[in-house]
């Protein structure tokens, strides 16, 4: 059920001292607060759909790669303590699942040329469900304790009540930078993914002045996170999530998130 396999896959996050290896892998279990801005409640609730309520969640993640490329997957369950039969639909659980594969095919310029595959997959106890698909192609760059690792492909989205059809283009990247502040392991990340060229059959979305709208042809969704490495064994730290015509919402929408990783 939803990508299990990917919770074993690679990370495109790992640390630049493991990717200096030829072999590297890793996993952790985190726990998380999602804490959604006023105003993105506001203007997500006023819609007939995508409205945004705050959540927990639990996440198992993990990542591996060498010479022949890297793969990285998260499996989430949102709202655990919850089932299906809660009134208000924002309180029960839910599940997300994400994979990320690149295989390295080719050197072009002294930087790797990867097949870029992805597939994202969210659900509910109550039919609904979105899988966003991706295939294209992605490379790899790092100085220092500086890596950024970008990618575009051809999206197809497989979403309930539309069914599986191709939904324009992404194009995205996740980087990141390792550093020391007080003594003490620090790292900056992000992941932004963009979508464009999309099809009107995938832009019914809720409104923040009310009912439901048409979305932009564009999408924006990402997140910027500050890492404490406490030790080997735990890293906490918060994430800035955004997205903009995305997750339901014909609006901008942003959140903190706290978490806490236990990392194997």
């Amino acid at each position: 059920m939803l990508l299990r396999s990917a919770i074993a896959l690679g990370c495109a996050l790992a640390a630049p001292t493991a990717l200096a290896a030829n072999d590297w892998s890793f996993k952790n279990v985190s726990v998380n607060w999602l804490d959604w801005s006023d105003g993105t409640t506001a203007r997500t609730n006023a819609g007939a759909f995508g409205g945004k309520k705050d959540f927990a969640f639990l996440e198992l993640e993990g990542g591996c790669g060498g010479d022949w490329g890297e793969a990285y997957g998260f499996f989430d369950i949102e709202n655990p303590g919850m089932g299906s039969t809660e009134s208000d639909s924002r309180d029960q659980r839910r599940y997300a699942a994400k994979a990320v594969v690149r295989f390295n095919v080719a050197e072009v310029g002294g930087l790797p040329l990867q097949v870029y595959t992805h597939l994202y997959d969210t659900r509910d106890h109550h039919g609904f469900f979105d899988q966003n698909r991706v295939l294209g192609l992605g490379t790899s760059w790092r100085s220092g304790n500086f890596w950024v690792k970008p990618f575009i492909g051809a999206h197809q989205e497989l979403k309930s009540g539309v069914g599986a059809h191709f939904n324009g283009w992404m194009a995205g990247y996740v980087a990141g930078y390792d550093f020391t502040a007080f003594g003490q392991s620090m790292s900056l990340t992000q992941w932004h993914e963009t979508e464009f060229a999309r099809k009107d059959r995938f832009l019914a979305m809720g409104n923040p002045d009310g009912g439901v709208t048409q979305g932009k042809k564009a999408g924006q969704n990402g997140a910027v996170a500050l890492w404490w490495n406490v030790n080997k064994s735990l890293t906490t730290g918060v994430q800035y999530r955004y997205a903009d015509d995305k997750l339901g919402s014909a609006t901008y929408q942003n959140a903190m998130i706290y978490s806490v990783k236990y990392n194997f």
